[in-house]
């Protein structure tokens, strides 16, 4: 098989059928010389099985022996890529068939180190439909834009593979904001980041739920975590968003 244009990483964890929906999204790209990289990060159902009647020689499927979280998923993924750009699709997203299309040209550019679009929201608590309601401040070109929130909507972003590789992968420390994270890192390693204005894949929105995986004060708490961590490595950077982040910990209610 030649090589391929792109490499879509999954990480998967027990979403059987909103799976199928992810990969088929995938396999339907107007750009048909990808590869599709599914990590079961040890699922109760396993992917194999989702996907038993897939036969499609551009999906791989590899299966870790116990569960590591997201970031461990994509860099299982990343080790195995065989194109020069990855892109992100977790299970329970999809694209429009025009995606890769869109994204890889915006790649011509050597100083262009990432490439994201806008995406259609599902579940949004606030009923929004889009992730951008108008192309104002995108792409990201300040440090202060990034730092402030994860904008970038996971399946929305191609990543420059020898970029991904240089600053470490994502990090296994993370269990959660592990793709913020990697986007801070390729933007302090003198990356450009370049936007797409179109809703090119289709996101759901996390359940902040009490309890639930997405808890919001588990976020919250891992937010802290990746500032403290960057802060051990470069000292004069976060220092204001470890503040506030710390000052919200300590209001945060007993039971939160």
């Amino acid at each position: 098989m030649r090589q391929p244009r792109a490499s879509a990483i999954v990480p998967f964890h027990g979403k059987g059928p909103l799976l199928r929906e992810a990969v088929e999204s995938a396999l339907s790209q107007s750009v048909s010389d990808l590869e599709l990289i599914v990590v079961d990060d040890a699922s109760p159902e396993p992917a194999g099985d989702a996907l038993a009647d897939v036969a499609d020689e551009r999906v791989r499927i590899v299966r870790l022996p116990r569960n590591r979280g997201a970031a461990t998923a994509r860099n299982a993924a990343l080790a195995l890529a065989r194109a020069p750009f990855v892109s992100q699709l977790d299970a329970d997203d999809t694209w429009e068939p025009r995606y890769l299309e869109s994204v890889l040209p915006r790649f011509a550019d050597p100083d262009v180190g990432l490439v994201y679009t806008n995406a259609r929201l599902l579940g949004h608590p606030q009923g929004r439909q889009v992730s951008y309601l108008d192309s104002t401040g995108h792409p990201v070109r300040r440090w202060e834009q990034l730092a402030h929130e994860n904008a970038l909507q996971a399946p929305t972003v191609t990543i420059r593979a020898e970029a991904a590789r240089a600053v470490g992968g994502w990090a296994t420390w993370l269990r959660l904001v592990e793709d913020w994270h990697m986007y801070l890192k390729l933007f302090r390693a003198g990356w450009r980041f370049d936007y797409v204005d179109e809703p090119l894949a289709t996101y759901r929105w996390p359940h902040y739920g009490l309890g639930g995986k997405y808890a919001r004060a588990q976020l919250e708490r891992f937010e802290l975590i990746m500032w403290a961590g960057i802060a051990l490595r470069v000292r004069r950077w976060p220092r204001g968003q470890i503040r506030w982040r710390v000052e919200r910990e300590l209001r945060r209610g007993p039971h939160d």
